[in-house]
């Protein structure tokens, strides 16, 4: 980013000279300055344009690939990006594979889990999962992931619903 900014100072600064060596020379050479700035004017736009790649461009395909991206985690959290798409199905899958792996870690294994979202997209309202469990843990390891859930995702514990497998009510 510094590149481009350099760039406009060095065009600015161009610019700035060639007026005021308008303003120095007598009236029959202004018209060959002008010529000879605005050249100078066009080398120093063009050439960086004509060398983008070995600019210091890093930065910027950085910012716009991020920009792309539908799904990250930050600090365990998953990101809101996740949400922002109109795609229902992958935003389910994604935070499917997610609490799936999360479950696992607390010796549960998922059966299912439903998804509901805001009309925007850009929440979580809801999250069903069923699970069963690989230990006699008990309860405790469905609050732990419940609260787990509630952390990532940024809800309230009463918006995750878990139950056991073949447990209704």
């Amino acid at each position: 980013m510094t590149g481009i900014i350099n760039w406009f100072k060095t065009i600015f600064i161009l610019e700035i000279t060639g007026e005021i060596a308008l303003k120095l020379v007598p009236p029959k050479y202004k018209e060959f300055i002008a010529f000879v700035m605005k050249l100078i004017l066009v080398m120093a736009i063009i050439i960086p344009l004509l060398n983008i790649k070995n600019a210091d461009i890093s930065e910027i395909t950085d910012g716009i690939s991020n920009g792309f991206k539908t799904y990250s985690k930050e600090n365990d959290n998953v990101s809101q990006a996740l949400y922002n798409t109109s795609d229902k199905k992958m935003a389910e899958k994604i935070i499917s594979e997610d609490i799936n792996s999360t479950a696992a870690s607390y010796g549960l294994e998922t059966v299912s889990v439903k998804c509901s979202f805001t009309s925007d997209m850009t929440a979580v309202s809801m999250i069903n999962v069923y699970v069963k469990e690989n230990n006699i843990a008990g309860n405790d390891n469905i609050d732990r992931l419940r609260t787990d859930i509630a952390g990532r995702y940024e809800i309230s514990v009463e918006q995750i619903d878990i139950r056991e497998a073949g447990v209704s009510g």
